[in-house]
């Protein structure tokens, strides 16, 4: 198995910081539910890793943003079927 350094780590750390524990601004919220298990799963990563003001809530949005754009050209042939 190859040896991940410290820097390369730290980098890896910075990319999901900044694309899933930035604070995302939600103007119309409505309510998700999610299992008591994925709830503190989630929570701890937004504790241990997440800056002032992130939520689960907010992890989640950044979560299924980045889902929806990674798979957005598929979705739309998928949808076609």
């Amino acid at each position: 198995a190859r040896r991940i350094s410290s820097k390369q780590r730290r980098l890896s750390l910075d990319e999901y910081r900044a694309t899933f524990l930035r604070v995302p601004k939600i103007a119309d919220r409505k309510p998700v539910f999610v299992s008591g298990e994925v709830r503190d799963r989630l929570d701890k990563i937004v504790r241990r890793l997440g800056g002032r003001g992130m939520s689960v809530s907010g992890l989640i949005e950044n979560l299924a943003r980045q889902h929806m754009e990674a798979y957005r050209e598929y979705i739309e042939q998928w949808r076609k079927l």
